[in-house]
């Protein structure tokens, strides 16, 4: 509705208490014959149709300012704004247009719920040669004058803008400089997160013009030639831009059709993917997301909303990302201070957009004060003067890290054991290094931060190899500290094996051979050997007996009744892994145990045997025998009589059970333990039912 000549709503009697809202479309159609200085207007049937109220930056012009003209059309009415860059120029305010706040869900409230993750700012200034009548300032005006919406009398003065900006921030010498900081960076940047998010993450590269992100692109290609490739599908690197036919090289090499573009902004956005970085002049600033993009390098001065809103294309959560990273080329302190103070005090006080990269190299020195005084009874640099001295030192930590006979592993439930400890600390230490990877001032801390974030990875087999035995999830967290990567140690990285860190055999439990044991009990390190061989006892346990539910509690029970016997200190180590052996023995034999009947019984039957047999009173009037031929029959029974969707139909259920009962009174089953027996069987043929059941020897 325009205001001029157009019946405001407040005239409108029959109106009444209506809410009024009405969607304003950032990209809205342009009737022909509407110049910017003619009003639009909003029809009768528009003012009753809901809609939204939402404010993009284009609707704050003065002249074509729909926000404004609806405002001036319907005085009576609450408009209702969202936004999530506000602006604040002398020609454009957003709080001048929509009145003052509502309600403010700033970036550090997102942050505190996870939504987003904080991002931090490193300056790497590389030197501007300026020409002969420039100053900052005037490139600093130049590079306004490429975001500005562009008509035919302002194209002169951007393409001067353009010339003096490609002189100077495109001066060969400077790109090949730029290039190789670019590449030494992302090379660190990418080995540093890969334990963060489970691979090397996306870049996106920032230049002032078209020309430069070009040259860029040869520069980097040129110490990294792998990297290239003709193919769309194919490469580590980009440029993504737009452009005309008129277009000469080496603009015109990197010019595309927007759905090639689309793929390359889709390859970006997939971690999979080998693309790691693209080169952009301004295309993909806003609205463009890609969860893995972490490191933004910015080679071009931005302000304002506009600074903002590129900031937040490394500001997604995915995985386990701690952060994204600026890395400013070109000057940005003083812009986004300016872009911040838009924003809420908490976001100016906490700096979720924007933190200075030296506040994690103060936090990487303080983590590591705080790792020493953890692991202060551990003597662990002692071991660093022999041969293997990196891995007897990681196997020290790692072992009294884990000892459950260690006071700080004995604490309440709820509270965290100094397992639990290190991990915090090492884990915030690898992000805090991950981000501060271009400091050379950490040097003196470099190795022993490696050390520290290598044993996290070590505790994180036993952790993961632990659950897996007992058949519970791998946590994500542990899963992603597996993937450490420790740099400069090269024998280190070898040991991703639990048995290497115990330094024993991994037994043959077709040939349990003595000298495992031996070999366990001569470790320098029991506790390695000990969480080894009950892992790999575990993992038996659970191949052999298979879906016999029995005896996978039974195996689980023992193994876990030691550990708890040796946790309390009433078994020594030595006494512990002769313990796990003999279980070991039990186990190995577990396989030919239903050879012991006759005629044998298969693992089914084997499974329904133990079922019916846990009753001690049943073994005992029974004998094995009689239970081996109740198992029998009720396999056969199983086979012959249930349904395949027996176990979610009651009406069968209660059919087995009946059958159950039965077979169980023919054969005198003690009638005081036959409803437990009759529960367990059904519980057993349900776990052998998915499994589609068969007999097998």
């Amino acid at each position: 509705m325009g205001t001029g000549g157009v019946q405001q709503v407040d005239e409108v009697g029959h109106v009444g208490h209506l809410e009024l809202f009405h969607l304003l479309l950032h990209h809205r159609r342009r009737e022909a014959g509407h110049e910017r200085d003619v009003a639009h207007r909003l029809g009768h049937r528009d003012v009753l149709e809901p809609g939204l109220q939402a404010s993009q930056l284009r609707h704050y012009d003065d002249l074509d300012g729909y926000a404004r003209h609806l405002a001036d059309a319907l005085p009576n009415a609450t408009l209702i704004a969202f936004t999530g860059t506000p602006i604040s120029f002398t020609d454009r305010n957003t709080r001048e247009v929509f009145g003052d706040y509502i309600d403010i869900y700033d970036l550090t409230r997102a942050v505190a719920d996870g939504v987003t993750v904080p991002v931090y700012y490193e300056p790497r200034l590389v030197t501007v040669g300026f020409d002969d009548g420039v100053t900052a300032e005037q490139l600093d005006a130049a590079a306004d004058e490429l975001t500005r919406d562009l008509d035919e009398t302002e194209r002169d003065q951007v393409e001067r803008s353009v010339a003096v900006i490609n002189s100077i921030y495109g001066a060969p010498e400077r790109l090949r400089t730029l290039a190789a900081d670019i590449v030494e960076h992302w090379e660190k940047r990418r080995a540093r997160v890969i334990t963060e998010i489970e691979g090397p993450g996306k870049g996106l590269i920032v230049c002032a013009t078209r020309e430069i992100a070009a040259n860029l692109y040869s520069a980097i290609v040129e110490l990294r030639p792998d990297w290239h490739s003709d193919a769309i599908d194919g490469g580590r690197i980009k440029v993504v831009y737009s452009g005309t036919a008129s277009d000469q090289p080496p603009i015109s090499d990197h010019v595309r059709r927007e759905s090639e573009n689309k793929v390359i902004k889709k390859r970006l956005a997939t971690a999979e993917d080998p693309l790691e970085l693209v080169i952009v002049k301004d295309m993909m600033l806003t609205g463009y997301d890609s969860p893995p993009l972490h490191t933004l390098y910015l080679d071009r001065p931005l302000k304002g909303a506009l600074l903002m809103q590129t900031l937040a294309r490394v500001n997604r959560t995915f995985r386990g990302k701690s952060a994204g990273l600026l890395v400013a080329y070109a000057p940005l302190t003083d812009n986004l201070a300016h872009a911040l103070a838009e924003y809420t005090l908490s976001d100016q006080r906490e700096r979720p957009m924007g933190r200075d990269v030296g506040e994690a190299v103060e936090l990487a020195r303080a983590l590591v004060e705080q790792l020493r005084d953890l692991v202060r009874p551990v003597n662990w640099r002692a071991k660093l003067g022999t041969p293997r001295g990196w891995m007897d030192a990681a196997r020290l930590l790692t072992a009294w890290l884990r000892d459950p006979r260690n006071p700080g592993n004995r604490v309440a439930e709820g509270h965290a054991t100094l397992t639990d400890r290190y991990r915090h600390l090492t884990t915030q230490l690898g992000r805090a290094w991950a981000l501060s990877a271009g400091a050379d001032n950490l040097a003196d801390i470099a190795d022993e931060v490696r050390f520290y974030v290598e044993v996290r990875a070590w505790v994180a087999k036993l952790d993961a190899a632990e659950r897996e035995a007992s058949g519970r999830p791998v946590p994500e967290e542990v899963a992603r500290a597996l993937l450490a990567v420790v740099e400069d140690s090269t024998d280190s990285r070898d040991v991703i094996d639990i048995y290497q860190m115990a330094q024993i055999t991994p037994p043959d439990f077709d040939h349990l051979a003595p000298s495992v044991l031996e070999e366990a009990q001569a470790s320098q390190n029991p506790q390695l050997a000990i969480e080894a061989l009950r892992a790999a006892l575990l993992l038996e346990a659970a191949r052999v007996s298979g879906r016999n539910l029995v005896r996978q509690q039974t195996f689980g029970d023992r193994v876990a009744d030691v550990i708890n016997r040796y946790t309390n200190g009433q078994l020594t180590s030595a006494e512990v892994l002769l313990e796990l052996w003999r279980t070991a023995e039990e186990i190995a034999s577990e396989a030919r145990r239903g050879e012991q009947f006759d005629p044998p019984l298969g693992t089914d039957e084997l499974a329904v045997y133990d079922a019916v047999a846990a009753n001690d009173s049943a073994m005992e009037v029974l004998g094995q025998p009689v239970l081996g031929q109740i198992a029998r029959e009720l396999v056969e029974m199983l086979r012959r009589d249930a349904k395949t969707d027996w176990t979610v139909r009651d009406d069968v259920r209660a059919s087995i059970r009946a059958k159950i009962k039965r077979l169980l009174r023919k054969y005198k089953y003690p009638p005081d333990r036959s409803e437990e027996a009759v529960k367990l069987v059904v519980q057993q043929m349900e776990v052998l039912s998915r499994g589609q059941g068969g007999r097998s020897h």
